[in-house]
Formats: C-alpha cells, structure tokens, sequence
C-alpha cells in the first residue's frame, strides 16, 4: 500500500462525491474521504468495505478541523498525490433570525471548503505529482437559475483555481477546475423534482440546455479521469464546463 497512490476526496460522502470516491477505488487507488457527517462516513464503511478506503470526519469550512485531520494523514506518512475539492451546498439558507440571506455560509460551504484543504496541504507538504481538481458549477457563469450566493460562490472558486494556479506551479502543481451543469442522479434535487413533474423538468431541460439532456455523474467522471492523467500535465489554471451548453 506504501507504494500505491493517494488521493483526498473532500465532500466524497454522497452524491457525485461518492461516485468519485467509487471511480478511484477501481482505479487501486488510496482514498482519503473527508466529510462533516459522521454517520454517511460511517455507512460507506459498512457498505464499501475496501482496504483502500479510509475515512475522517471533518468540517472543511474551519479552518482548524482542517489542519487537524491534514496533521494525522501526513503522520502516517501518506503522500498525496491527488486533491478532489467537492464539498459544498447549493441550498439557499438565512442568517439565524431568517432575516437576510446568509452570503458568507455560501462562500463558507462553496469556497472555503477548498481553500482550506488546499493552503493546508501546501503547508504540511506531504504531496508529489499533486493534481488539484476543485468541483465548481455551471452556476459560476450565473447560469442555471441558481440561487445568487451560490453562483457568486461558485464563480469565486473558478477564479481563485485559475489564478493560484501561477503560484502552484512554481511546487509543480497543478490545479484546474471542472464546472457540471444539471447533475441528474437518484434522489438528489433534480431527481426529486423529476418525480414530482416530469413534463416541467423535461421542457426546463431541453429550453436550457443544448444537448437536451441532464448531465450525468459519469460525464463529470471522464473529465476528472482526463484531468489526473498524463495526458492533462500541459494543463492548469483552466475550468472545463460540463454542462451540454447551459443558458
């Protein structure tokens, strides 16, 4: 196992995080699942019972949570070679006297949870080869009706891939961004509200996007797959939509 490959998938409980984590378990490699909820880490351990798959429950958006996990990964001396930053929430919340939309959770939940892992990682330096791939949206182009703290969230992540991307390059790494439009998967929003009104989500579908059709995890999956390949090490500081061409 010391001599396999390690990856850390931030926000890999559910979702297309899940799905991730499951593409690098074929793939042999190490998975490190970070996540702020106990009881789904707990179940993936129950129902994925792989050898490679280790778990640690953390809230990415503290910065502290972050360190402390970050610290005990690098003393039983993993080297990283891949980051996934994927965790975060499109859900629109309120400030707790539910009297003015809360901005600074969007960007706590959207973006810090990337920035957190990925300062932290360069700090304890325990990586090599390292590719970044930081999991935005289509709603970074403020595209896709999505609530407004979100897509301002979102567009934010694209920015700070591309720009520090210049500094990581100088540690020889590399880091790019990948932007899904309309994940279709069972029993996440859109699967719901498919359920409730087909008829409506097909006419929304095929007005808003070119390609008619959902995006699928297994489409976002393709570009991480090209992403952390050798035919990618040309390649950073660059956002690729994944969308079927959203308006």
């Amino acid at each position: 196992m010391k001599n396999k490959k390690n990856v850390v998938i931030c926000g890999g409980s559910y979702g297309l995080g899940l799905e991730i984590t499951k593409y690098f378990l074929k793939k042999k490699i190490n998975v490190i699942i970070l996540a702020r909820n106990k009881l789904k880490l707990m179940e993936i351990k129950k129902k994925i019972k792989d050898k490679n798959l280790e778990t640690y429950r953390c809230d990415l958006s503290i910065l502290q949570e972050v360190e402390n996990v970050f610290s005990k990964i690098k003393e039983k001396k993993k080297i990283i070679n891949y980051l996934i930053c994927n965790a975060g929430s499109g859900k629109l919340e309120y400030t707790t006297n539910k009297k003015y939309v809360d901005y600074k959770k969007a960007y706590e939940q959207n973006l810090f949870t990337a920035i957190n892992p990925i300062e932290v990682l360069m700090s304890k330096k325990n990586f090599k080869n390292l590719k970044i791939i930081t999991i935005a949206s289509i709603a970074g182009y403020f595209k896709g009706n999505a609530p407004l703290p979100y897509s301002l969230a979102k567009n934010s992540l694209i920015n700070y891939s591309k720009q520090i991307s210049k500094e990581l390059a100088q540690k020889k790494v590399i880091i790019n961004s990948v932007s899904p439009g309309h994940i279709f998967q069972k029993n996440n929003n859109w699967y719901k509200k498919y359920i409730i009104d087909k008829t409506k989500i097909k006419k929304f579908i095929n007005t808003n996007v070119s390609l008619k059709r959902f995006c699928l995890t297994r489409d976002v999956i393709n570009v991480i797959d090209f992403l952390i390949s050798k035919n990618s090490n040309y390649i950073t500081g660059v956002d690729i939509k994944v969308d079927g061409n959203t308006n």
